[in-house]
């Protein structure tokens, strides 16, 4: 990416990296056959939590799609701003559609990565309604959207476009960056506690194909503090009673309190969970 001018992680700041035992088994039903390593972070968001055999053909195809989906249209400024790997760098864009503001004056103006304000909104949803006593299916959903600031001149980059303001387009479809989310929350656990560690699993659907219960399992979740960020990413788990919540913090150094909550199952009794990894 030779000419961009990219943001770096934070002094410190790691991917997370673990490489588990093989499942031998996907991750997400009961296959066997034509087994392949997976990404439990995806790749593209410096995913170097590896399930090795722990996912079939089926579902290898089916979270790439919506995993392709979200990180080339919501997060691809980001990833460029960071520098985050890519199988397909060819494929990213060479300039970002912007809203530019100054005063009452707006115009539309494609902007280089480079010459970008450097600002991302993230996508931060209500609690899951199993949380928030709503019912499994709603016909509407809202969210809110909080800035992560990447570089610390954004003023001085907003001054040489002539501008004091901008607005970007979030481009996002919820249910597919919800799908992302519980896949990265359910290949966790199951990684870390086994299948057996459930006596039922309340993703699988979401995560084939999507399902109209997705608000219901899936939500935002505020983390009560400003974390510290020692890798790019923290994956951990809540008790819920007999149900088992991984909170997904994606991109702690700039979005330091907002995170996922994803209500992965119904565990088992007796099943003692990673201490280093409870919420």
């Amino acid at each position: 990416m030779a000419g961009f001018a990219q943001a770096k992680r934070p002094a410190g700041v790691s991917y997370p990296s673990k490489r588990y035992a093989p499942l031998n088994r996907c991750a997400y039903c009961d296959a066997t056959d034509n087994l392949s390593d997976e990404h439990i972070i995806p790749f593209g968001l410096g995913g170097e939590l590896v399930l090795p055999k722990g996912s079939c053909e089926k579902h290898r195809k089916a979270t790439s799609k919506v995993e392709d989906f979200v990180l080339r249209q919501y997060l691809c400024p980001l990833r460029s701003h960071l520098g985050l790997p890519s199988r397909k760098p060819h494929l990213r864009p060479d300039g970002y559609p912007l809203i530019l503001k100054r005063g009452a004056h707006s115009w539309k103006q494609k902007v280089s990565l480079k010459d970008h304000p450097g600002m991302v909104r993230f996508v931060i949803f209500d609690p899951p309604g199993r949380v928030a006593g709503r019912l499994p299916v709603q016909e509407t959903y809202s969210f809110r959207l909080t800035t992560a600031q990447i570089f610390p001149d954004v003023d001085q980059r907003l001054a040489r476009l002539g501008a004091d303001g901008f607005e970007d387009n979030v481009n996002v479809n919820a249910m597919a960056l919800a799908r992302v989310v519980a896949k990265i929350a359910h290949a966790f656990a199951i990684a870390e506690l086994g299948v057996d560690a459930f006596e039922e699993t309340y993703l699988n659907d979401l995560i084939s194909d999507g399902a109209p219960d997705w608000t219901y399992w899936v939500g935002g979740h505020d983390r009560g503090r400003v974390v510290q960020a020692r890798e790019l990413h923290k994956l951990s788990f809540l008790r819920r009673g007999e149900d088992l919540s991984v909170i997904v913090h994606l991109f702690v150094a700039y979005c330091p309190r907002d995170a996922y909550e994803v209500i992965v199952g119904r565990i088992r009794s007796g099943i003692t969970l990673p201490q280093n990894l409870v919420e």
